[in-house]
């Protein structure tokens, strides 16, 4: 028996190896390909990954897909830098981090409304997204995989990593005490998405299987104060 996410619901599930379908929605339990990226490609991101300045990183991933254009790696790579290389030094700006477009879930009172419906469609509508989506054996997994690394950034970046909800003093703070603190915001975002009339039943029901999945993964499986959070605020996961 082994866990893994339905790449069409978002939902984790214990399955046997012989298992072919989802219990909860019936999809095909197929999965990425694994890597079979050759050793320039390999090669070409990792000398990307060392690169510090985000608009070098940028050139040189740009380069490595005009080589290898049927990468996925690299096209994933390039979704994933999201707006880094566009940054100002000078200016304090999260929304050029990819993941800071959860935040739309987050903190959407912050957020004009044209703002939040840009970042929407960049979420689920993005050219760079299009790419990886187009050149995946199966788009549904890339999907799953895409929200999941988006959720485990976000979590890091602006959960786990922001003062205001692990109380932080001074940058001390106990770790061990995640799970409880980082309740509240995760219902609420969780909350947010359910109702964010924006998005199709699908999109929905698949970022929010995902996220919780994803907080689940980032505490360590410690989910008691969330599920419990989420009944005192009315939320579950369709």
């Amino acid at each position: 028996m082994k866990e893994r996410l339905c790449p069409h619901c978002g939902r984790r599930i214990t399955i046997d190896n012989g298992a072919a379908f989802c219990p909860y929605c019936g999809g095909a339990l197929t999965t990425l390909p694994p890597d079979s990226e050759d050793d320039a490609v390999k090669a070409l991101l990792t000398s990307a990954d060392a690169q510090t300045d985000p608009r070098k990183k940028h050139d040189l991933l740009l380069q490595a897909q005009a080589e290898h254009p049927g990468s996925l790696a690299i096209a994933e790579e390039l979704l994933f830098l999201g707006h880094l290389y566009e940054r100002n030094r000078h200016t304090l700006d999260f929304s050029v981090i990819k993941s800071y477009l959860l935040n739309l879930y987050l903190e959407p009172e912050t957020i004009s409304a044209e703002k939040r419906d840009a970042m929407r469609r960049e979420l689920f509508d993005h050219p760079d997204l299009e790419r990886c989506l187009a050149l995946s054996t199966d788009k549904a997994a890339f999907m799953v995989h895409y929200l999941h690394r988006l959720s485990i950034q976000f979590i890091q970046l602006f959960l786990h990593g922001s003062s205001k909800y692990m109380r932080r003093y001074f940058g001390m703070g106990l770790d061990s005490r995640a799970p409880k603190l980082l309740a509240y915001p995760a219902a609420k975002m969780l909350s947010a998405m359910r109702d964010d009339p924006a998005l199709s039943e699908e999109q929905r029901s698949l970022l929010m299987h995902v996220f919780f999945d994803s907080f689940s993964e980032q505490v360590g499986g410690e989910i008691h104060w969330l599920e419990e959070t989420m009944v005192e605020h009315n939320v579950s996961l369709p």
